[in-house]
């Protein structure tokens, strides 16, 4: 049903409801972490996972694997499920509609896919609500056996404070890479210019589309700066550098570890979580 590649824990007795946990879905399984109220990183997580099975199959395997692994998923302060979607449109608060989900997507996307379900989420930093898909029986199943997770855009996480702050300084542009997709989110003056994803088979095809929102949102200036995480190669960083007056690696808020084995640990590949 599932395979753990990668497991790191902190042997490090904290209340549940000081962890905050989250779980990103990948194309062939998911990674997961624990991080404390003080930004403490306690557990790191990735696994193969098989999600086509029977729906209570599913739930089944869903919760043996939190069992198994001893994670405390009852009682934290939230657990989120990040469902990165190709499908998404944000709506200012002021003009949200609960029931109108459908009417939103459609203005932005051509939306047919039954096995897919939409879901919204509300982004405080934003104040705007945020209309996405996520596989249906997966998003589902991950409800039925973590009562309260919360699911949420791979956007909703990357539009953050913290990114907004900073472009009070200077234009922000994050580009965050997954397998054939980039996402990206422009910031300026505290406010979110764009937030979009495009397939990107290669890494010609990211730079093109970096390049692209750069100069389609007047971002060019001398002290612009192109953020960059997730599955980013050498190869790729360094072409960037030569388009980009200042490349930097984006690596989500800052953290402490408890555990040695967190000090190599590439941060920027898994900015959705951290």
């Amino acid at each position: 049903m599932y395979h753990v590649n990668t497991f790191i824990n902190t042997d490090k007795e904290v209340a549940s409801y000081e962890r905050r946990m989250s779980i990103c879905l990948q194309s062939n399984g998911f990674s997961f972490s624990i991080i404390t109220l003080d930004d403490t990183l306690m557990t790191f997580g990735e696994a193969d996972f098989e999600f086509n099975l029977p729906f209570d199959q599913l739930v089944s395997s869903i919760k043996g694997f939190i069992v198994d692994n001893g994670l405390p998923t009852f009682g934290c302060k939230d657990v989120k499920l990040i469902a990165p979607s190709e499908h998404f449109v944000w709506i200012p608060e002021h003009l949200y509609e609960p029931l109108r989900d459908w009417q939103y997507i459609k203005t932005v996307s051509s939306f047919d896919n039954p096995k897919l379900s939409l879901f919204h989420a509300y982004s405080d930093t934003l104040k705007s609500y945020m209309v996405f898909s996520a596989p249906s029986d997966v998003a589902m199943a991950f409800k039925v056996a973590i009562p309260g997770i919360d699911i949420v855009n791979q956007h909703s996480i990357l539009a953050n404070k913290m990114l907004l702050n900073r472009s009070l300084q200077h234009p922000v542009l994050l580009m965050h890479v997954r397998n054939r997709v980039g996402d990206f989110d422009a910031f300026y003056n505290n406010q979110l210019l764009l937030s979009n994803s495009y397939a990107a088979s290669n890494d010609d095809e990211l730079l093109y589309h970096a390049l692209d929102v750069m100069k389609k949102l007047h971002l060019e200036t001398p002290d612009m700066e192109l953020a960059i995480c997730g599955l980013v190669g050498r190869d790729i960083y360094c072409r960037l550098q030569h388009y980009f007056p200042n490349v930097t690696l984006y690596t989500g808020r800052p953290l402490n570890y408890e555990n040695s084995q967190f000090q190599t640990f590439h941060t920027y590949r898994h900015a959705l979580l951290l």
